[in-house]
């Protein structure tokens, strides 16, 4: 019997993924192990969104090196998106890598023999969704479902059509099927995936249709989905918020910056007035809709009006999270050709200033919601305290609670207690 290890990092299309690579390999007969040392073959699924990932990931890339020293027949592979980036530069950078494999690639994983194989998509390749393939689900209350891959947009700053390229969707009833077999795991939540989820067609059925097949299933109880790039969240899908029971009453919605002069050099297609009518939007469909969004500090050109207009625009939203990080060039995109003329020290003050006011909103807004009841579903038992359960609101806020460990999987009723900053407590109701 020979053994695989895996990582992921990155996204949760990676995630995805992975289970992916998983079924693919134990289907060849081999066997994943949660100890690098056992394994015959490790896989590291990487993520190359942001130059911070691209050199976490190196490094930790590096870290299995040693092990070869022990186990001359180990092979290790690097996967996703960094290996359709860099393709043969791995094996300059790392040279004891055995195998790239992009994200299209993953069913030869099992096939590859030679050492410094490398498989990637190449312009004129489709994209493979697996879809004869059953994926091992790592997640143990929610279901992965990748409706499409690629994007588009072309956003000025961002890699992901290079290595992920061209959009194409998955058909509806693959969707569907895949949904079911979930269903029958045991799984209650599922969440679609895609670089731009808005953007899927199929079967003559937008992704509003999609949404409303989906949440027509028996045993789907919550519904979830990401990622939206808010040009093209239409009026129908808005629709769906609201009319769907299953759709859970919480969007990520990117706004990146609060400047149009800074949307516009993003290439982002859309208006920070836009961007307001959106929300306004979903807010008259949904009062308590919660919403998190991505902000990129320090874009080339952008000036301290620049900034202060994002940081009116999370004053304005509020919203209830937030991912915040500092632009870093990406080889490759046009943004990388403009000058980066924002020094490092202004953008760690920008950034610092971005979290410091978010995170008061987050504080605001998980404070008000100590006395209200909930549903949650039970996800595992508390990192902190074994005698805890983590659990998601339906507007995913993180609750924790005294229960028993049977009852993750289980969607209960609890009465919010109290909120540590990020999080909240709760109590069961009976």
């Amino acid at each position: 019997m020979h053994f695989f290890y895996i990582e992921s990092y990155g996204c949760q299309m990676n995630l995805a993924d992975s289970e992916s690579i998983t079924g693919i390999l134990i289907a060849s007969g081999m066997e994943q192990t949660p100890l690098p040392q056992r394994a015959d073959l490790i896989i590291i699924n990487t993520c190359t969104v942001r130059e911070s990932a691209v050199t976490r990931v190196h490094a930790q890339i590096a870290r299995f090196k040693p092990l070869k020293q022990h186990n001359k027949g180990l092979r290790i592979a690097v996967a996703g998106c960094l290996a359709q980036e860099e393709q043969e530069r791995i094996f300059e950078r790392l040279p004891f890598i055995d195998y790239v494999i992009g994200p299209d690639k993953y069913r030869f994983l099992a096939e590859l023999t030679e050492h410094r194989a490398i498989t990637v998509s190449s312009n004129n390749d489709g994209r493979d969704f697996y879809m004869d393939i059953e994926p091992v689900r790592t997640a143990g209350t929610n279901a992965w479902i990748p409706i499409m891959r690629g994007c588009n947009n072309f956003c000025s700053y961002c890699i992901v059509p290079y290595v992920r390229g061209r959009e194409e969707s998955k058909s509806v009833a693959a969707v569907l099927d895949e949904v079911k077999k979930a269903v029958d795991k045991g799984f209650k939540e599922f969440t679609l995936l895609g670089q731009n989820v808005n953007s899927y067609a199929s079967d003559n059925i937008g992704f509003a249709g999609l949404l409303r097949s989906v949440d027509s299933v028996p045993g789907v109880r919550r519904l979830r989905f990401m990622t939206s790039h808010p040009k093209d969240l239409s009026d129908e899908v808005i629709a769906c918020f609201g009319a769907l029971p299953s759709l859970c009453e919480f969007l990520h919605l990117p706004m990146q910056s609060g400047s149009d002069r800074v949307l516009a050099r993003m290439n982002r297609g859309y208006t920070r007035t836009a961007y307001v009518r959106t929300i306004s939007k979903l807010r008259d469909r949904v009062p308590n809709i919660a919403l998190s969004t991505d902000v990129l500090s320090g874009f080339p050109g952008e000036t301290a009006e620049d900034h202060r207009e994002t940081l009116n625009l999370l004053r304005e939203v509020l919203f209830d999270s937030a991912f915040m990080f500092v632009y870093s060039p990406r080889k490759g995109t046009h943004a990388a050709e403009l000058s980066d003329d924002v020094d490092r020290a202004e953008k760690v003050r920008r950034i610092n200033e971005i979290i410091a006011l978010q995170m008061e909103i987050t504080k605001r807004k998980n404070q008000a919601c100590v006395g209200r009841e909930e549903e949650v579903l039970v996800e595992g038992i508390s990192p902190r305290d074994p005698n805890q359960v983590t659990s998601r609101t339906r507007g995913f806020k993180n609750v924790i609670f005294m229960a028993a460990p049977d009852l993750i999987g289980k969607i209960l009723r609890v009465r919010i207690t109290g909120s540590t900053g990020w999080a909240l407590q709760g109590e069961v109701l009976s």
